[in-house]
């Protein structure tokens, strides 16, 4: 029998010391930027009941979900994201607080591996909701703040990619595709699969005309100048109405000053079908899939009794980690201020000295039965920023700090 005691599951992380201090310090950082832009936290629970998940509005397939069962066998789930935990948060506890709701979060969603586009499970999210007001403005104010975000961690040379789930959804209906036809093409369309795409074209009963149009639609990516493009290629008023949405958050974002990092993507479609206008996906070199998305989801908070404009966005703080170590960042695991130690006959001096010294904010590590030798050791390789080591006669202290 295979013995796993040492490993973890697939999909699951392990964050060690200095990849969890750096962490630490981002989700900090990032607590504070929400913070700043008038958003209030929250945290959900890690299981909900399957029945608030179990629809296909939220793009969540039953084999994607871990699930469990209660005392009374009822079927519960853990939160494969925030967006749907925080949409009934508002339509329940918060219904009557006043609008708009802007709510933060920094906690982790799970789900099991469907492709191989990513390797976890398990993440720790970053993201914003903001509910209750439906305009281009409340957009732009949610994709300018990830912006923000990523600046504020230190990521480099990032894209944002801007897409309307609006056009593709009227532009696929303009061409007089089933619902179960559209489907299809919305996903090879995201990836961008002409060949696929093509040669399912040539089963349908479509004319030349209406297939060389869809073929169009993954080419629909670019700079500003896409939407002329589209706006030529089309006539559907859920399209022309996308196409509008998208220049008025761009005006805007230009005046937030971020439209340097902003592309277009007409083609785009979230894997979580409760988009129901803008969305948008966050991009790096450095990383083979996005590191955030997040985009407009008015129809979601109506599913739990609630009708709510909504819009927001989330981070992996996963992704961006192993985004920013290939930029070359390091995370050298924190050592103390000081390392301690002491004769036998000192030990209640050295607990005296090491509590005055931690209300100072100083961190101390006590190295029991270390002489001093050892602990210059220390020092010299790096492991502590000074060495202290308490006999009868006083102290005897090593390193470039002094405390």
């Amino acid at each position: 029998m295979e013995n796993r005691k040492r490993q973890i599951p697939s999909g699951m992380q392990e964050t060690l010391p200095g990849e969890c201090a750096r962490k630490r310090q981002l989700e900090q950082k990032l607590r504070q930027l929400f913070t700043l832009e008038g958003y209030q936290e929250i945290e959900t629970p890690i299981l909900e009941y399957y029945d608030a998940l179990d629809d296909r509005t939220y793009g969540f397939r039953p084999e994607h979900l871990w699930k469990t069962f209660d005392a009374q066998a009822r079927i519960l789930a853990v939160r494969p994201d925030s967006t749907i935990p925080a949409a009934r948060m508002a339509a329940g506890r918060l219904v009557n607080e006043p609008l708009p709701l802007r709510l933060c979060y920094m906690q982790s969603a799970t789900k099991m591996l469907s492709d191989t586009s990513s390797l976890l499970c398990e993440e720790m999210q970053a993201g914003v909701e903001l509910m209750g007001e439906d305009s281009a403005q409340a957009d732009a104010e949610v994709i300018a703040l990830a912006i923000h975000a990523l600046n504020q961690s230190g990521l480099k040379d990032f894209q944002i990619e801007l897409g309307q789930a609006q056009f593709v959804t009227g532009f696929l209906q303009e061409a007089g595709l089933s619902e179960e036809q559209s489907a299809v093409m919305s996903e090879l369309t995201e990836q961008k699969n002409t060949l696929d795409m093509q040669l399912y074209l040539d089963k349908l009963d479509v004319s030349q005309d209406v297939s060389e149009r869809l073929m169009h639609l993954p080419r629909l990516y670019g700079d500003a100048s896409v939407l002329d493009e589209a706006a030529q290629l089309t006539r559907h008023p859920l399209c022309l109405a996308a196409i509008d949405n998208l220049r008025q958050i761009m005006a805007i974002l230009k005046e937030y000053g971020c439209e340097d990092c902003i592309s277009i993507d007409l083609g785009m479609a979230h894997t979580q079908n409760y988009y129901s206008g803008t969305i948008f996906r966050g991009l790096v070199a450095e990383l083979g899939q996005p590191l955030l998305s997040g985009g407009r989801y008015d129809r979601l908070p109506a599913r739990f009794g609630r009708e709510l404009p909504a819009t927001g966005f989330a981070l992996s703080m996963k992704l961006l980690m192993i985004a920013l170590e290939r930029q070359g960042a390091s995370f050298p695991a924190p050592v103390p201020d000081i390392v301690l130690s002491f004769d036998p006959a000192c030990r209640a001096d050295a607990i005296t000295y090491a509590k005055q010294q931690r209300k100072r904010g100083v961190s101390v590590a006590m190295m029991y039965g270390m002489d001093a030798s050892a602990l210059r050791r220390r020092v010299d390789e790096s492991q502590a920023h000074a060495a202290v080591y308490i006999t009868a006669a006083g102290l005897q202290q090593y390193g470039k700090a002094v405390f």
